[in-house]
């Protein structure tokens, strides 16, 4: 098999299974420790903002590490750092180690995807990278839809969630053997910059944008897109870690949850799937707008649904509302402000998001009060519903303050050659 194929191949195997193994089962897994353990609700969502947390803050390390050891050892050490969060959590007993098993995960999330992968993708196959890091992306999406699946499968017919631990402490190294047997760099890895623009430098090269990074950073359109992005991730990142518990405790199971878990992550994928097409014809603001009314009719049908159809109903709909919204904020960033610092507005967008790691806590905290996550769930659907109508009422493209000035001038100037 061609080495680049083979680079292909294991690199979205790897994101496959981080995505599988951390944020999309991890509510499953949880909900089966808590009853065990004696945990609170809010004890488990502090345990899942750790895993975002240490995910978003080591972003900035596999650069670091690409162009001290390579891109292959860099995943290599991810796939063991995996393995030792998993191979901890299961054999804990108490909270301040499985916050450990959580961290050390998130970590190594970051080091195996998806920015060593994107480098490797768009070094191996120069002419159809776009392609390959679409069929990347889409691995990694799969993941989501299989993890709670797995979870559920292997709890199930054990009844133990160490056992799923430690099975995904052996995949972990397994999947670290592939990448010290498939992984190659294509061009050596000489600075962090090298990484950062992987995948994204023909967008550079469309034209310069005529705004600078801290101008847009500032302007009113940039903080209604950080918003509604914020708000987006926040409620994903709660509806992963209390989705299981909530349909279950509505009496349905936690294999009924997993489904549900599951049937988010496919129909955001085939959303994001559709909406980059559906922005050709359709204003990406309506996109946006429409995929954050999406979730917060979705979010409020699960605060009062009573049985299956309803949960997996709203849980449809929630993911096709998050694959709309997310992909089309993205998109405006980038024709609102310009292919050249494209790059530095998602990561400045991105940055904000990281306030979604409290939605988790804020939620088992009021589980923990009222018994159920109900009320978390209206607040977050308010919170959608607020987004919706800043978004639809006030994002407008941006004007720089500089041009408005020189409108003016251009403006006032025949007028004074009049009255002179």
């Amino acid at each position: 098999m061609p080495r680049n194929l083979l680079v292909m191949i294991v690199a979205s195997l790897g994101f496959f299974f981080v995505t599988a193994t951390t944020f999309t089962s991890l509510g499953y897994v949880l909900y089966t420790m808590v009853a065990e353990l004696g945990w609170s609700q809010a004890a488990a969502g502090l345990s899942f903002s750790l895993l975002g947390l240490a995910c978003g803050l080591s972003s900035p390390l596999p650069p670091l590490l690409m162009k001290m050891i390579g891109t292959r050892l860099t995943m290599f050490a991810g796939c063991m750092i995996l393995a030792a969060g998993f191979g901890t959590a299961s054999v804990i007993e108490n909270l301040g180690l499985f916050f450990m098993a959580t961290t050390l995960m998130g970590i190594g999330f970051s080091l195996v995807a998806p920015s060593p992968a994107i480098y490797l993708l768009a070094t191996w196959f120069p002419k159809s990278s776009s392609r390959m890091i679409g069929f990347y992306f889409m691995s990694g999406s799969a993941g989501g839809i299989a993890g709670p699946l797995i979870v559920g499968t292997i709890v199930g017919l054990t009844g133990s969630w160490r056992l799923h631990w430690m099975v995904m402490a052996a995949m972990a190294i397994v999947l670290g053997i592939l990448c010290l047997i498939a992984i190659r760099d294509a061009v050596k890895v000489e600075s962090v910059e090298q990484v950062r623009g992987a995948g994204s430098g023909h967008a550079v090269a469309a034209g310069e944008s005529p705004w600078t990074v801290r101008e847009a950073l500032f302007s009113p359109t940039f903080l209604i897109l950080a918003f509604a992005m914020t708000v987006v991730q926040t409620v994903v990142t709660t509806t992963h870690s209390a989705l299981v518990s909530h349909v279950a405790n509505m009496g349905m199971g936690a294999a009924a949850g997993a489904i549900a878990m599951s049937l988010v992550a496919l129909a955001g994928t085939l959303a994001k799937g559709v909406t980059g097409a559906l922005c050709e014809r359709i204003d990406p603001k309506r996109l946006l707008v429409g995929g954050l009314a999406l979730q917060s009719v979705a979010i409020a049908m699960l605060c009062t649904a009573t049985g299956l159809a309803g949960a997996y109903t709203a849980s449809l709909l929630f993911g096709i509302g998050w694959g709309l919204a997310w992909l089309s904020a993205h998109i405006l960033l980038l024709r609102y402000f310009g292919a050249a610092i494209a790059g530095d507005m998602t990561a400045m967008a991105t940055t904000a998001t990281t306030f979604a790691v409290f939605g988790p806590i804020f939620a088992g905290r009021i589980a923990d009060t009222t018994g159920g996550f109900g009320l978390a769930l209206a607040t977050f659907a308010v919170l959608l519903a607020i987004a919706t109508l800043s978004t639809a009422l006030f994002l407008r493209p941006p004007v720089r303050v500089k041009a408005r000035m020189e409108q003016d001038v251009l403006l006032i100037e025949p007028e004074v050659v009049a009255a002179e």
